[in-house]
């Protein structure tokens, strides 16, 4: 069934038509896909003591007195619920054996491991039980909550059954946050399902370009573990059903038809509000496919506010923009190379390696430069292949780059670049030809030397080029950033800039780039920086006062074994008196006219990270390649640095999160070894 907003909808195609496609039915159309492997199911032959799944989770634990407690725990029932206890945060092995989950830690005293040979069980939670249940705590970082009795961990040596006797009055409350993002959706998943979740009769598709719904009837006979319900609703199938059913669209050829043939694509997505999180993963961390992948959103139609399919364009970074009177202006190409810094006064020269991304201009050191290879390699028989690696050596290059720079400049802050025309053909004149100047905001000018007057010509030439088109370019991002910001509920091209592909298919080396507050640790003053993520790294840049060349900032944070949390989850974990959840909002109004009113613990992001991980991956890149200088697996007790960031809204946090998270996802499959050895860690109690 399909429901349009026009008034003459058009004759859709059979949902199983399209959906049933195997074999050569679908090598002609674009639902061919790999055959489906066995799911983990959660049945009767599921043995007691048979681990289920194991994973490390950051968790948090809440008591409560009271026992009629909203069965959908979120956030925002978190910040009204009184009364509430709280133990720390740390990160615990969450095992799901059966009909409980073991929540377990290292042990108090040292060396106790060895003896009892397991972990410590400090929590269980019984899955079975009429009060326990499960909800969806944010969708912005996937967090998720289980609610249950307070339950003791004594185990009936007799019957090897947990005792789930009621310990004492309340109830508990866990929240949960995986590192992976899709390991998240299948926890939930599969916790729901075993839990007696149901599916709904339809599930309905929305495409915001076309203003318009698809509703595909579930049938009704299929049980939740089919392996033909889930062959049926493949991504690609979805996606196939959709686009034959949307054709008859009169607006089809104009919105959508015509996007298609410039090269973009049509994905899938769960949206909530301005969170917009892609279907793109259909594997595991382990490499096994997993069939709910589209279906797993369907387990977060309980929540308060539950997310929408939708069938979006999905962009990659703007690369152009049009003028009012329709003109296309493409993204000027960039400039690097080696300049010489003529200093004020005494006129000494440095030796620098200058290089642009994004609308900035980096400053390295010679030594850490990592210019282009040189021309002239034979091309070999697979174009493809080498094209795709030539461009992935490409974003490695201009990342390593970003991350041993010495300074950055935006490209805004250029005023002016002036050049001595005069001069004569002596020695002295020919020096003052090649050799400009960028005239800044802040008034400072700075000299540069070039090797020649023309490669001073080309490098006045495209930064030009490049400074008109970024003044441009931030304008209508600004502009569409406020239109976003004051409605969530209309498709807005903010949207698609904010969560581009690029983040996920790693086309740059910035990742994601902005000016944010931040601090490492809990006390202190929040600094200005520009920030940077790049290869599974943050890089910051201290912004001064008066000054337009921010120096980097020493230590780099990376993001393997790294956590990030958002909203009313990192709210949390500051200290007394750095966060009053009852305070009004205050009313803010920036430089370039956004205007909000949000609360500050929306607008709040906490890293947690190991610092010893620094300066691993400063010369590789952990989101596409395993590491192997890092053979050691930490504990559960090992210690942990905070990193907090304050952005201007709602919208810029939500997005900043997503894109944290989505490198972080990209690394726990890059790592898949390490990652599973760390999973793998730890005994659990034995149940004879």
């Amino acid at each position: 069934m399909v429901r349009y907003a026009s008034n003459t909808p058009p004759q859709p195609v059979p949902p199983r038509q399209v959906l049933e496609r195997a074999g050569s039915a679908l090598e002609a159309t674009s639902s061919a896909a790999a055959s489906v492997s066995p799911s983990l199911v959660v049945s009767d032959e599921v043995q007691w003591g048979d681990v289920v799944f194991r994973d490390r989770m950051l968790v948090r634990i809440l008591y409560t007195r009271c026992e009629t407690l909203s069965h959908q725990f979120d956030e925002s029932i978190n910040r009204t619920t009184r009364d509430l206890h709280y133990e720390d945060w740390a990160e615990f092995l969450v095992a799901w054996r059966r009909d409980s989950l073991e929540i377990y830690e290292d042990h108090s005293f040292p060396g106790k491991e060895m003896f009892t040979k397991h972990k410590h069980l400090s929590y269980v939670i019984p899955l079975k039980s009429s009060r326990t249940h499960l909800s969806l705590y944010s969708f912005v970082d996937l967090s998720f909550c289980l609610t249950c009795p307070p339950t003791t961990t004594r185990l009936n040596a007799s019957s090897s059954r947990w005792i789930f006797n009621r310990a004492k009055e309340g109830t508990n409350i866990f929240i949960f946050k995986l590192r992976s993002r899709s390991r998240a959706y299948d926890w939930f998943w599969l916790l729901w399902r075993h839990m007696g979740g149901q599916l709904p009769a339809t599930l309905d598709i929305r495409n915001p370009q076309l203003n318009t719904k698809v509703s595909v009837d579930i049938p009704e006979g299929y049980i939740l573990n089919s392996e033909k319900l889930y062959s049926m609703f493949r991504r690609e199938n979805i996606i196939s059903l959709c686009m034959d059913t949307l054709q008859a669209v009169p607006q089809w050829y104009h919105l959508i038809e015509r996007e298609l043939e410039k090269g973009k694509a049509l994905q899938l997505c769960w949206r909530v509000d301005s969170n917009v999180d892609w279907v793109w993963l259909d594997d595991d961390v382990y490499g096994v496919s997993r069939e709910w992948s589209v279906l797993c959103g369907l387990a977060f139609k309980q929540a308060m506010r539950p997310p929408i399919l939708e069938l979006r364009l999905a962009n990659h970074a703007p690369t152009h923009f049009h003028l009012r009177d329709g003109t296309h202006i493409d993204e000027p190409p960039s400039i690097e190379g080696y300049l010489e810094r003529v200093k004020p006064g005494s006129q000494i020269k440095q030796l620098l390696y200058l290089t642009t991304h994004n609308g900035n201009v980096f400053i390295t050191h010679t030594y850490h430069a990592y210019p282009p290879a040189p021309p002239g390699i034979a091309l070999p028989l697979d174009l493809d292949g080498y094209v795709k690696d030539l461009h992935h050596a490409e974003v490695l290059r201009g990342s390593r780059q970003i991350l041993h720079a010495t300074g950055v400049c935006d490209l805004r802050s250029i005023v002016a670049i002036q050049r001595d025309e005069g001069g004569g053909h002596d020695r002295p004149g020919i020096k003052l030809r090649r050799a400009f100047e960028l005239l800044l905001d802040s008034g400072n000018v700075v000299r540069f030397e070039a090797h020649s007057c023309r490669v001073a010509l080309e490098w006045i030439n495209r930064l030009r080029a490049l400074i008109a088109f970024w003044k441009h370019r931030h304008r209508i991002d600004a502009k569409e950033e406020i239109e976003l910001a004051q409605d969530f509920s209309t498709h807005y091209p903010a949207m698609d800039s904010l969560y581009n592909m690029c983040i996920l298919d790693g086309c740059k080396p910035i990742v994601k780039g902005g000016k944010v507050y931040t601090r490492k640790g809990y006390r202190g003053q929040y600094k200005l920086v520009q920030l940077f993520l790049v290869a599974g790294n943050l890089v910051q840049f201290r912004i001064e006062p008066r000054t337009t060349l921010h120096k980097a900032m020493k230590k780099k944070i990376s993001l393997i074994d790294a956590y990030v949390c958002s909203g009313y989850f990192a709210a949390l974990t500051l200290p007394k008196g750095q966060f009053r959840p009852n305070a009004e909002p205050a009313p803010r109004r920036y430089q370039d006219g956004l205007e909000t009113d949000d609360r500050d613990e929306d607008m709040i992001l906490t890293v947690w990270f190991r610092s010893h991980l620094e300066e691993v991956a400063r010369d590789q890149d952990p989101t596409t390649a395993a590491l192997k200088s890092i053979a050691t697996t930490p504990p559960l007790s090992a210690k942990r640095r905070t990193f907090v960031i304050r952005t201007r809204s709602k919208v810029e946090c939500d997005a900043w999160c997503w894109a944290l998270n989505s490198e972080i996802e990209k690394i726990v499959r890059a790592q898949r070894e390490r990652e599973e050895r760390i999973r793998d860690s730890g005994n659990l109690v034995e149940l004879a």
